[in-house]
């Protein structure tokens, strides 16, 4: 196991933090004070010293933390493994107060309710809801290019209508909530409603592929500054639609072998160093809104299994 202490200079040590999958301890006080695992120590270790400077429990951690150590793995799973196995022995004193998917969000829809799109923290109300995501900024960006590109909702104020209807900036689709008024047919929310499943919960929508032909044009024409604007785009939306398809696939995720055993998307069994650990099979009942939505505490195993299996 690698080792480097944990002080005011840490800065320096950086460079040194392995690249690739790692479980690793955070130690200090003569105990373990956290565990983990990550595809990139360095950028978790600087999430870490900069959220310590917010104060609360994450200061407390780094105040404490005085060494930090880790084994690397050739693949995610096994980083994974380690980590879930450790856990069933120890607790960290602050292994369950810091919280890795805190910021995490879910994307909420709903065609007849405004602001028919929106960025949410849990999955109490009514919604249809997707996710989570690990970022609230790449969801921002998913939602300025379906603007942009197919005038869906974007809606960033509590009245409507509001001036991007009046700059003709998105179809108006909050003018069918008037209930004073007789609907217009072009702003019929059943429409809505086929419009945002056929962007948000298709990953095979096309929608990548017009872009693409678009950017090609640009390109072949010698535009070459709008066709870098459409790549950014393009990556963005390829982000999405992967995501997409590991939420669709997240809950029926199986696989059995000698010594690893998946059910519904997490590990129940694995040998590890010689010794048998079973973990709860996730009994969990979802909300028919919830089909696309896994718990937030959960996504990051789901994904790590999910890439395992992909690649199998």
């Amino acid at each position: 196991m690698n080792e480097i202490k944990i002080d005011k200079n840490i800065q320096n040590e950086f460079d040194a933090l392995p690249k690739g999958w790692v479980f690793y301890h955070i130690f200090g006080a003569g105990e373990v004070l956290y565990a983990g695992y990550s595809a990139n120590l360095k950028a978790k270790l600087k999430f870490l010293s900069n959220k310590a400077k917010e104060g609360g429990i994450y200061q407390e951690l780094w105040n404490l933390a005085e060494k930090l150590s880790w084994i690397t793995y050739p693949q995610a799973i096994f980083a994974l493994i380690h980590y879930k196995c450790y856990l069933t022995e120890n607790s960290p004193l602050y292994q369950y107060q810091i919280r890795p998917w805190a910021d995490y969000v879910y994307l909420a829809l709903d065609s007849h309710r405004f602001p028919f799109i929106t960025i949410q923290e849990h999955t109490n109300d009514d919604w249809l809801y997707l996710g989570p995501f690990r970022s609230r900024f790449f969801l921002i960006d998913v939602l300025d290019i379906y603007a942009r590109i197919l005038k869906l909702p974007a809606c960033e104020t509590g009245e409507y209508p509001c001036e991007k209807r009046e700059k003709n900036l998105c179809q108006g689709w909050c003018l069918a909530l008037d209930e004073n008024s007789e609907k217009p047919t072009d702003y019929d929310l059943d429409k809505l409603e086929s419009l945002l499943k056929e962007a948000f919960l298709v990953p095979e929508n096309s929608i990548l592929e017009l872009i693409q032909q678009e950017r090609n044009k640009y390109f072949n024409a010698l535009e070459f500054d709008k066709s870098s604007l459409l790549d950014e785009d393009i990556e963005i939306l390829n982000k999405y639609r992967e995501w997409l398809k590991f939420l669709i696939s997240a809950k029926h995720l199986e696989y059995e072998s000698n010594e690893l055993k998946i059910q519904k998307g997490k590990i129940t069994y694995c040998r590890f160093q010689g010794k048998d650990y079973y973990f709860p099979v996730d009994n969990i009942e979802f909300r028919i809104n919830e089909t696309l939505a896994l718990n937030l505490d959960s996504v990051d195993e789901s994904k790590v299994i999910y890439d395992f299996l992909q690649k199998m």
